[in-house]
C-alpha cells in the first residue's frame, strides 16, 4: 500500500503567520518546525531545527548543537552521547579555568561525573625498537622517524605516515606480483604452470595446422591433437578413394537410399531405362504392369478419359421439397421477386437482396413507426407500410445489417432489453460525431417516484466540462440542471490523473484507508 503523504503549511521563516492553536508550521530556508498557541506570531511555539539538534540512527546517539549567533547554523558546536551506554551519566561541568588547563573527572558519585579544570602534568615515555638501545622520550621534546632502504617517512598535520618503497632493479622494496602468472604464499613466489601451459599452447595452436584441430583441454592439461576425416576437404587427385566432386563411374554397387541421412538428387526421365517408364504416347492402359513408372502427362490423359464417362448424381432439399441434380445437368439457383435477386458468372453464384424488399408477411411487436430501413450503403433495403403507417403481426423481427432510425423518439416497451453491444456512443449527429458544439447535455436519466415523479441522472455536464451524478435532474432543451447532487456508493475509489492511475481509498476489515494522497496544509 502506499502511504498517504502530509504536508505542513510551509515558507520562509520571515513570512511565518500567527499558527492556530496546534497547526504546524515549517520555514523552508531555517528548517525549524513551529506549532501555533493562539494565532499569533509572537505566541508560535519553537520546536526544533537541525540546527540545534541531529537524529541519530539505530545505532548512533543523538548529538546537541550550540549554534554560532552569526552563522546561522553553519557553523555549530555539537554535544553528542556514545552508540552506547550502560545507564544514566550526568555531567557537571566547572564554573570557570585558566588558559591552558586540563577538562578532568574530579569524582563520580552515583552516575553524577563532576568535571573541573586542572593543571597539566608533565610527562615521559620510554621508546625501544629491535635493535640499538632504549631512550626515554619528554613531552616537549622532538621526536624524530628516519626511514631506511626501502622505507619512507613523512609528517603532515600531525600524523607520521611510514611506508614501504616500491622495489626496483637496484632498490629494495614492496613489489606486486599478477595473480595470473604467479602467486605468493608467505613470501614465497611461485611461477603457476597453468601460465605456463596456456602460453605454450597458444604458441601450438596458433601454428600451421594443416587437417589438424587442436584443443587444449585445460583441466587435464592436455593437447587434443584431431585429424579432419572429411575426405571431401582432401585432394584426391592421386588417392584412390571418391569425394563429393569426383566423376568416376561405379560398377556393381548397391546405393542405399534409404539409409539415415542418404538421398539421391538431380535424376530426371532420360536418366532410366526407357523400358521403365510409360510416357503420354504409350499410355497408361497398354503397359498395365507393376515394372514401370508412368509420367504426369499419361497419367493426367487416362484420369481425364475415365472422368469425362462418369455421370454422378447428387440430391437436394429445400425447406420444403427435394429433388436430384447430375453432373451432366444445370443446377438452377432461383431467387424470390422483390425478396431476393440470384445472379451467376462462371463459378460464381451470387445471392442477394434488391434495392426494395417487401415484406408481405404479419409482424406483431408493439407499434413501430418506420418510414423505412437502410443498407449499410444507404439504399433503402426495406420499406414497411401499410394504410396507418404502423404494422402488427405475430412474427419476430430479426434485422441482420444496420437499422437505422430517424425520428424524434423511440420508444421501447418492454420489461426487459438486451444488448451485446460492447460500446454505446450517445451524442452522435446522424451517425456521425458531432462537429460544433451542440450545447447539449449527455448522460442516462433514471425516472422514479418519490411524492411526485422524478428523474435522477449520470451525465457529462456540456457547460461544466465534467460527470455530474444527480439523485434529482431536471431537463430543458436537452440541457440537464442538477437540482440535488447525488451521493456515489463505491467499494474503492481510482483516479487516473497527473499523477497516473492509482487507488486513492481502500478498505481492509473494518478501516478504511487513504493511498497515494499527498494531505498539503499550503504555503506562507
Amino acid at each position: 500500500m502506499a502511504s498517504p503523504v502530509i504536508q505542513f503549511k510551509r515558507g520562509v521563516v520571515a513570512d511565518l503567520p500567527g499558527l492556530r492553536a496546534g497547526e504546524p508550521g515549517f520555514t523552508t530556508d531555517s528548517h525549524e518546525l513551529y506549532v501555533g498557541i493562539d494565532s499569533t506570531t509572537a505566541n508560535n511555539q519553537f520546536v526544533g531545527s537541525s540546527r540545534f539538534w541531529n537524529k541519530g540512527s539505530a545505532s548512533a546517539g543523538s548529538g546537541v548543537r550550540l549554534v554560532e549567533a552569526t552563522g546561522n547554523g553553519a557553523q555549530f558546536l555539537e554535544l553528542k552521547s556514545p552508540d552506547s551506554l550502560s545507564g544514566i551519566s550526568t555531567y557537571v561541568m566547572p564554573a570557570s579555568g585558566t588558559a591552558n588547563q586540563l577538562l578532568t573527572v574530579s569524582s563520580v558519585s552515583g552516575g553524577v561525573h563532576t568535571l573541573a579544570f586542572s593543571d597539566a602534568a608533565a610527562s615521559s615515555f620510554t621508546l625501544a625498537a629491535d635493535s640499538g638501545s632504549n631512550d626515554t622520550f619528554n613531552t616537549g621534546e622532538t621526536l624524530t622517524f628516519t626511514g631506511g632502504e626501502g622505507i619512507d617517512t613523512t609528517v603532515s598535520d600531525n600524523t607520521i605516515t611510514i611506508a614501504a618503497e616500491e622495489a626496483t632493479d637496484s632498490n629494495k622494496g614492496v613489489a606486486s606480483f599478477n595473480s595470473t602468472d604467479f602467486t605468493v604464499t608467505s613470501g614465497a613466489v611461485t611461477l603457476n604452470a597453468e601460465r605456463v601451459e596456456d602460453i605454450v599452447g597458444a604458441a601450438i595452436t596458433s601454428g600451421t595446422n594443416a587437417r589438424i584441430t587442436i584443443s587444449y583441454d585445460d583441466t587435464n592439461g592436455e593437447y587434443d591433437f584431431t585429424v579432419d576425416n572429411d575426405l571431401s576437404n582432401y585432394d584426391n587427385s592421386s588417392s584412390a578413394f571418391i569425394t563429393a566432386s569426383s566423376s568416376d563411374t561405379l560398377t556393381n554397387k548397391t546405393i542405399d537410399a534409404d539409409g539415415t541421412g542418404n538421398s539421391i538428387t538431380n535424376l530426371a526421365v532420360a536418366d532410366f531405362a526407357a523400358a521403365a517408364i510409360v510416357i503420354e504416347s504409350e499410355g497408361i492402359g497398354s503397359n498395365d504392369n507393376d515394372i514401370t513408372l508412368p509420367t504426369s502427362a499419361a497419367v493426367k490423359d487416362y484420369v481425364d478419359t475415365q472422368v469425362s464417362g462418369v455421370d454422378v448424381e447428387f440430391g437436394t432439399a429445400g425447406d420444403s421439397g427435394t429433388g436430384t441434380v447430375n453432373t451432366s445437368q444445370s443446377l438452377t439457383i432461383a431467387g424470390t421477386a422483390n425478396q431476393v435477386v440470384t445472379a451467376a458468372s462462371n463459378q460464381t453464384v451470387t445471392l442477394s437482396l434488391p434495392a426494395t424488399v417487401n415484406v408481405t408477411t404479419a409482424i406483431d411487436v408493439p407499434t413501430i413507426e418506420v418510414t423505412n430501413v437502410k443498407a449499410k450503403d444507404g439504399t433503402t433495403a426495406i420499406t414497411i407500410t401499410d394504410s396507418t403507417g404502423a404494422v402488427a403481426c405475430n412474427q419476430n423481427l430479426t434485422v441482420t445489417g444496420d437499422l437505422i432510425v430517424n425520428g424524434s423518439t423511440t420508444q421501447v416497451n418492454t420489461s426487459q432489453t438486451t444488448i451485446e453491444d460492447q460500446l454505446l456512443e450517445l451524442g452522435m449527429v446522424d451517425g456521425s460525431a458531432p462537429s460544433s458544439d451542440l450545447n447539449k447535455d449527455i448522460g442516462v436519466l433514471f425516472n422514479y417516484f418519490t411524492d411526485a415523479a422524478k428523474k435522477a441522472g449520470v451525465y457529462w455536464d456540456d457547460s461544466a466540462s465534467r460527470i455530474v451524478v444527480s439523485s434529482v435532474a431536471t431537463e430543458s432543451s436537452g440541457v440537464l440542471t442538477n437540482a440535488t447532487p447525488g451521493a456515489l456508493e463505491i467499494g474503492s475509489l481510482f483516479l487516473n490523473d497527473c499523477a497516473g492511475n492509482t487507488q486513492v481509498i481502500n478498505c481492509s476489515g473494518t478501516t478504511r484507508t487513504l493511498e497515494n494522497i499527498t494531505i498539503d496544509g499550503g504555503t506562507f
